[in-house]
């Protein structure tokens, strides 16, 4: 089915969802054929939408047939919230005409409503906007336990607040964003004024557990938000429902300064241009609409706040056994203890260096000590007069207070003795 918004002109589809059940219904009355249904009644008959879908997301055929085996249940359950009825689109439709007013665009980007297979939530194609929306709709109600990856475990626990209009207003603002995002503050305010404009175009309060929980702690999220939001700590504040009880509060924390921006602006349609058009890779341009928004009642002093958060950071401070860059270094060493500045996080990130695999010492990591700030790697059989090495990335290697290690790449590099 197609529904059509005459006063933009764009197209908001949801055929895919219809044939998708059609054919997964089909499928499960049968012991073969499972391709072929799979091909006639839905994927021959997909939308421009799903067929962009697909291929940018890199999913098949053969990725539905394998998700219908291994997760019947949760097709089962998902299945009632997944159709999008004529009375949301019309909501939508809507909240799109009034963007226009807010926002005058010349967009033709139409509105794909798809299924996939797990793979994505959503992206955009273009003007276009694609939601695969199995990973949107679920509820506490949705069955989840046929997951192995503890993120789709987990994908369903924060959204039985959140609408589709909503996530599809947020969705379909990022097609007029610009790419990137330079730090913590950038990202937060290209993902929270998209709840902003979601709120302010459905004229209804955007629904979310990161909204509601960062009222309730306002003065707290803002103290740590302001020690981190020049830095590249995105982990701590977007997309990290595992190990966080309050994920997502970069969110909520760009929701507000976009809110605050547009509330202290006289001239609103322009206020609203300027958040959707920031370029969220300038870090000037960031920064002053950020100082217009008032969010913070004093002045922003950007090379303290950066200074005072290096200073945080874990660094490496020694290795026990040798200096680093030593070319003299005992072959019959079992292991490498490294000390950092402060106590870590046990998922730290260690990588073979550019020299390769030939050139790395390490046999496995041991662990961190009781104090958190030793780590002990064991060795394999070193060869004498061999240069080794190795790097700690900062691909996830922080301190137990949630800094991020000082160097992208820290190198440890040594020589073994000769005989």
């Amino acid at each position: 089915m197609t529904f059509f918004n005459n006063v933009n002109a764009q197209k908001i589809f949801t055929s895919d969802i219809n044939n998708f059940w059609t054919a997964y219904d089909s499928i499960q009355k049968v012991n073969n054929n499972k391709s072929e249904i799979l091909e006639s009644l839905f994927l021959s008959k997909k939308t421009q939408g799903l067929n962009a879908f697909m291929q940018i997301k890199k999913f098949d055929k053969d990725d539905y047939l394998t998700a219908f085996e291994k997760y019947p249940k949760f097709w089962n359950s998902i299945k009632p919230n997944t159709f999008i009825d004529a009375k949301k689109i019309k909501t939508i439709n809507k909240a799109l005409t009034k963007l226009k007013k807010l926002y005058p665009n010349d967009s033709k980007g139409n509105i794909y409503y798809t299924i996939g297979t797990l793979k994505s939530g959503g992206t955009t194609n273009n003007e276009d906007l694609l939601l695969g929306i199995e990973k949107i709709v679920g509820n506490e109600n949705t069955i989840v336990s046929e997951f192995e990856n503890e993120n789709l475990q987990k994908m369903f626990q924060f959204s039985k607040t959140t609408t589709i209009e909503q996530v599809t207003i947020h969705e379909f603002v990022h097609t007029f964003q610009k790419d990137g995002e330079i730090n913590v503050l950038s990202k937060a305010i290209k993902e929270g004024s998209c709840d902003f404009i979601a709120e302010l175009t459905l004229n209804k309060k955007f629904n979310s557990h990161y909204i509601d929980y960062g009222f309730k702690n306002y003065e707290q999220i803002k103290l740590q938000f302001k020690s981190e939001m020049f830095s590249q700590n995105f982990g701590n504040w977007f997309y990290n429902s595992d190990v966080s009880k309050n994920p997502d509060l970069g969110y909520f924390v760009g929701y507000v300064i976009s809110k605050k921006y547009y509330e202290n602006s006289k001239d609103k349609k322009k206020a609203i241009k300027d958040i959707i058009e920031l370029d969220f890779n300038n870090e000037l341009d960031v920064l002053q609409l950020l100082e217009k928004s008032k969010y913070f009642d004093e002045k922003i002093n950007v090379e303290q706040i950066k200074s005072k958060y290096k200073e945080n950071q874990p660094k490496v401070l020694k290795i026990l056994e040798f200096e680093n860059g030593h070319q003299n270094v005992k072959s019959d060493i079992k292991q490498i203890q490294i000390v950092f500045s402060k106590p870590m996080n046990e998922n730290i990130s260690i990588n073979f260096s550019k020299n390769g695999k030939e050139h790395f010492p390490l046999k496995k990591i041991v662990g961190l000590d009781e104090t958190k700030t030793i780590l002990s790697l064991e060795t394999i059989e070193l060869k004498t007069d061999t240069e080794y090495d190795f790097y700690i990335t900062d691909r996830g290697t922080k301190s137990k207070d949630g800094f991020t290690f000082v160097e992208q790449e820290y190198k440890i590099t040594f020589k073994t003795e000769k005989k």
